[in-house]
């Protein structure tokens, strides 16, 4: 059983919903996993070992400058994707 998790993942899978309209580029599964994993690569992870700790981590990442470097880095990954998708 995993005892472990990276809030930065649900961070960024919620934040490349909210700005998917923005973004002008296929999210199908592979293409969405491609800017996902791209995203990730670029930003710090943020490990948690409880659900009480995920909640305060998450609290404190969605500071504006956290979200600016989160929607950045997604910016760019669905960029990279765009020019060269793999589906």
């Amino acid at each position: 059983m995993k005892k472990y998790d990276n809030v930065m993942e649900t961070i960024v899978e919620e934040e490349l919903d909210a700005i998917k309209p923005e973004l002008d580029c296929c999210l199908c599964e592979q293409c969405r996993n491609d800017i996902v994993a791209l995203a990730l690569n670029r930003l710090p992870p943020q490990y948690v070992v409880t659900r009480a700790g995920g909640a305060i981590r998450k609290a404190e990442t969605m500071r504006i400058q956290h979200l600016t470097d989160v929607r950045t880095a997604l910016i760019q990954a669905a960029q990279m994707v765009k020019e060269s998708p793999r589906h």
